[in-house]
């Protein structure tokens, strides 16, 4: 047993691989902490974008009634239709009434090349062509005169009222074949008067369109009689159908002095415009017809008297539609027809109608029956 126990210098030559062993593995060790504290505290940081599926859509709310969509998408449709035509009318309005009382420098034109004829200012109670003797459609005094009142030579004035309904039973809406319109009023149970421009300076033989509120529907005329161009602007429309008794003729008188009161009647776009029965009108309803329009005022000059073509300036208000109007004194006479107006650049305005004795003329030579009144009006 002595001889295997290792001796002295062999037992410390024994401890070294231990000792460096353990060196070894503590310095591993402490490596290894150190990289995971750089790794813990040091260590970049990379942040990763993850992008989350998008959320479910909601659920599509429950859909409308079929029915009903069909229902609005017809209501809508009808009132653009609806609507659309009332542009149209309001159109077609404004084209046919925006001419008739015309503003001209020269009203006139050239003077007649003759001086009216003999006889332009008749004395005669009724003038009226040969053969028109009692029987349909013709004129006989008593007709022609209409209960007008009169008195020794002076005929005697009317009430308010009684010129509103006078001028009301005569006075029509006058429309062109055309599309041209403005006003009229009868003379004689089948005759209306109306400006030659008004039924759009047409020839004799065309049609035009005559209605009133009074007349309660409208009537198909025919021209029968016109003024020579630059000489005058007057124009006859003859009118079979309307039932006798049914109008209320005016009759005709001198031009009146200056600052005698005077009456306008007719149909001015700018104010029938308003009135209902004017798009009913336009529609196809010829049972709706406007209000005709009244405007007072005074005489202010007659002018070119001396040339037998007299001119009245008045201040009764006259606007485009107002053409072919009477324009009647005090006692219910016609004493012109509106037929322009003058403007200037400071505003003002002239109203002007063609005087009574030069529409008297052209209608006896136009053989056009009326009611001449030479009494003056007291």
């Amino acid at each position: 047993m002595a001889e295997n126990a290792p001796s002295p210098e062999e037992r410390p030559r024994a401890r070294w691989p231990l000792i460096l062993g353990g060196l070894v593995g503590g310095f591993l060790l402490l490596a290894a902490g150190l990289a995971l504290g750089w790794y813990l505290f040091y260590r970049p940081i990379v942040n990763v974008a993850v992008q989350l599926p998008a959320p479910p859509a909601p659920p599509a709310p429950p859909g409308p009634d079929q029915a009903q969509v069909k229902a609005l998408e017809e209501q809508i449709e009808k009132q653009k239709a609806a609507n659309k035509q009332i542009e149209d009318q309001i159109a077609l309005l404004k084209e046919r009434l925006k001419t008739d009382v015309c503003t001209i420098k020269d009203p006139l034109g050239k003077a007649p090349a003759s001086p009216a004829p003999a006889g332009a200012l008749p004395e005669r109670k009724t003038e009226a062509p040969p053969g028109s003797g009692p029987g349909p459609g013709k004129v006989t005094p008593a007709a022609a005169s209409m209960d007008l009142p009169q008195a020794g030579g002076k005929a005697t004035k009317m009430a308010a009222a009684g010129l509103a309904q006078a001028l009301e039973q005569a006075t029509v809406l006058v429309v062109s074949a055309g599309g041209d319109s403005g006003s009229g009023f009868f003379v004689a149970p089948n005759y209306v008067v109306t400006n030659h421009h008004v039924v759009a300076r047409a020839a004799p033989g065309t049609e035009a369109l005559v209605l009133s509120k009074h007349l309660k529907t409208g009537y198909i005329g025919t021209v029968v009689a016109t003024s020579q161009p630059g000489q005058a602007d007057f124009a006859v429309i003859k009118v079979d159908d309307v039932p006798a008794g049914s109008v209320r003729p005016l009759p005709v008188a001198a031009e009146p002095a200056a600052l005698s009161d005077v009456v306008a009647a007719g149909y001015p776009s700018i104010a029938i415009a308003q009135d209902r029965n004017l798009r009913r009108l336009l529609a196809g309803d010829l049972k709706a017809a406007p209000e005709v329009v009244l405007t007072k005022g005074t005489v202010s000059a007659i002018q070119n008297k001396e040339r037998n073509t007299p001119m009245v300036l008045h201040s009764a208000d006259i606007s485009a539609g107002n053409s072919g109007g009477p324009l009647i004194d005090s006692c219910g006479r016609v004493v012109g027809i509106n037929t322009y107006i003058v403007t200037s650049r400071q505003t003002t305005k002239a109203n002007y109608a063609l005087g009574s004795s030069w529409l008297a003329a052209f209608l006896r030579a136009s053989k056009t029956p009326f009611d001449w009144r030479a009494d003056s009006c007291a």
